[in-house]
């Protein structure tokens, strides 16, 4: 069996839309209010303000 390495810039250049509006249109994303901030090949941030509902039992913020 042969593995062929993935090229990742090759994917990226090839499927950037669809995977943007993947990611931009996630339901469970857009729920917790996360932000897709940078999308370039090999990277992605994103940002997400905590919220109250967000915090677990003694009101500190998850780790």
């Amino acid at each position: 069996m042969v593995k062929k390495k993935i090229n990742e810039y090759q994917i990226y250049e090839e499927y950037r839309e669809q995977i943007y509006k993947q990611v931009e249109n996630d339901s469970y994303a857009k729920s917790l209010g996360i932000e897709l901030t940078k999308f370039e090949a090999g990277f992605a941030e994103a940002k997400l303000e905590v919220q109250s509902h967000m915090v677990i039992a003694y009101g500190s913020e998850p780790i």
